[in-house]
């Protein structure tokens, strides 16, 4: 990895900062020369300083609220007791905002690892291209209104779970061949909502044990399915199961109608016709050969990842029509945007990006099901086919998450991997902005408080298998995408149901991924 060293990156910024200086005024009385940074400098106190060198240099908030102490970082870092609490210090620097369900600073989002053992107090809450465990997400539904069971509601491709055959809409029904009954008595509401389980205790300590049991070494799940039949088998747990971002991917026909459908839990590194830039080629070559109409994109598990993979998915929906438009912009701060860091943003191909017309599509229309777990490179791939195609989105609720900013990796004295939070990614009418669209504008997407939906409120129905046209969310979108009568009706047949979700209700859900870029090899 082509790491630009920080000597040489903090000349770059003292030099670009002073001529900076130099051409907006001529100032009477300049400012006294910084007292020099102090020398002997021990390895946690060097650490310090690379994280608020490292946030000064790159944070997309560095102008107007981080001050400068960049010959002399010692100033500021030695009155924090070690690198997390610079790193937090920093972002409390930022704008207050003010959101729906959110109220506090902007910046939420930079945050550090520690590497090679070293410890910052502080555990990351981001993925890269890896996942642990036995990928699979669970919660507590009721189809009655009386009773809830643990459902799986995900399946990570690529996955233990998903190797051993389990699927979503499977009901728990015994964890390492116990007995245990994992039904709970519950309380809904008439008129749909959150359902309470009737005892708390027994109800924590059955959620206790499939957690505990999701952490172990070994696990046998038994489960029961849609036609009542049951299905057992033993997992072991792994430390390192390389993702496949693509869970399902089908087409449907309805009257002639040809409508795609794509499920992406998370846009993983596409690069080098690797295995993942192959499996997407494929879903979209068939498509091309039925010479699909709409698109169905299901994002509504996806916690973002690379912003190239996303960007690569975006020209491939976008295909015949938007050859050759502009697809994004880079919003940076001053330093990132100057001389002095264009190696930097060369490497990370950090400039305008134009569509390419990776497919021969001609899309009418694409639906995206999103949730309130969709965010960064999700909402940007949303955000950036705004403008050029006819795009509705359909939500479980009433908006996604809200993360435009993104990130690369620096490492900080080979003990830290530090990602502030470096850019907004912005479509081709420079929309991101701060207000939260309250659907006046249908053609708006801003998305710091999350995309507003066409359709809100709609619901995750986990008691049908992903790409089942009876799920909720796919028949809203079909029903749509065709409007025949069989799609009518199997809405209908779907609003009829019930199925509610019991408060607290998911387990080990996802975790969100970010917008990341990678330097080049």
């Amino acid at each position: 990895m082509n790491i630009v060293p920080l000597q040489q990156v903090g000349r770059w910024a003292a030099i670009a900062l002073i001529g900076l200086t130099v051409l907006s005024c001529k100032k009477d009385n300049p400012e006294p020369e910084p007292e020099p940074e102090p020398t002997d400098r021990t390895e946690g106190q060097l650490i310090k300083d690379d994280i608020y060198k490292y946030y000064k240099l790159y944070s997309i908030w560095a102008d107007g609220s981080i001050p400068d102490h960049l010959t002399n970082p010692a100033q500021y870092t030695d009155q924090y007791g070690s690198a997390s609490s610079v790193l937090d210090a920093l972002k409390r620097l930022t704008p207050v905002h003010v959101a729906a369900g959110y109220a506090g600073v902007f910046d939420r989002f930079s945050f550090m690892e520690g590497i090679n053992g070293y410890n910052i107090a502080e555990q990351a809450n981001t993925k890269m291209d890896n996942n642990e465990g036995y990928g699979i997400s669970i919660q507590w539904f009721s189809l009655d209104s009386k009773t809830a069971r643990p459902f799986i509601s995900f399946v990570e491709g690529g996955s233990p779970a998903q190797v051993a055959g389990f699927k979503r809409a499977d009901i728990i029904t015994s964890v390492n061949k116990d007995t245990e009954n994992y039904s709970v008595e519950v309380s809904c509401p008439d008129e749909g909502g959150t359902c309470e389980v009737k005892d708390p205790a027994a109800y924590s300590r059955l959620r206790g044990k499939i957690n505990s049991a999701l952490d172990a070494a070994s696990l046998t799940l038994q489960v029961r399915r849609a036609d009542n039949k049951v299905f057992e088998k033993p997992m072991i747990y792994n430390n390192s199961y390389v993702i496949n971002p693509i869970y399902k991917d089908t087409t449907y026909t309805y009257s002639g109608n040809n409508i795609g459908y794509l499920a992406l839990s998370s846009f993983e590194e596409i690069e080098n016709n690797n295995q993942n830039q192959k499996n997407i080629n494929a879903a979209f070559a068939t498509y091309e050969t039925k010479q699909i109409k709409s698109l169905i994109v299901d994002l509504r598990y996806n916690g973002g990842g690379y912003v190239d993979a996303a960007i690569y998915v975006a020209d491939k929906i976008g295909g015949a029509k938007t050859k050759g438009k502009l697809m994004l912009t880079y919003e940076m701060n001053k330093y990132m945007q100057s001389d002095a860091a264009k190696t930097l943003r060369d490497q990370l191909h950090m400039y305008d990006t134009y569509f390419e017309g990776l497919s021969t599509l001609n899309l009418n229309k694409v639906y995206f099901l999103v949730s309130e777990e969709t965010a960064s490179a999700a909402e940007m791939l949303i955000n950036v086919l705004t403008p050029h195609l006819p795009v509705e989105i359909i939500a479980t609720d009433s908006r996604t998450y809200g993360k435009p900013v993104g990130f690369f990796e620096q490492k900080v004295q080979n003990k830290v991997s530090y990602w502030p939070a470096s850019f907004i990614l912005k479509n081709s009418r420079g929309n991101v902005g701060e207000k939260y669209n309250k659907g006046t504008d249908r053609d708006l997407r801003d998305y710091w408080d999350g995309l507003v939906p066409d359709k809100s409120n709609v619901g995750d129905d986990v008691s049908a298998d992903v790409g089942d046209p009876k799920e909720g969310m796919l028949a809203t979108a079909l029903a749509d995408a065709a409007p025949t009568s069989g799609t009518r009706a199997a809405l209908r047949s779907i609003s009829s149901r019930t199925i509610q979700a019991v408060d607290q209700g998911k387990m080990h859900t996802r975790p969100e991924r970010g917008m990341i870029k990678t330097r080049s090899k």
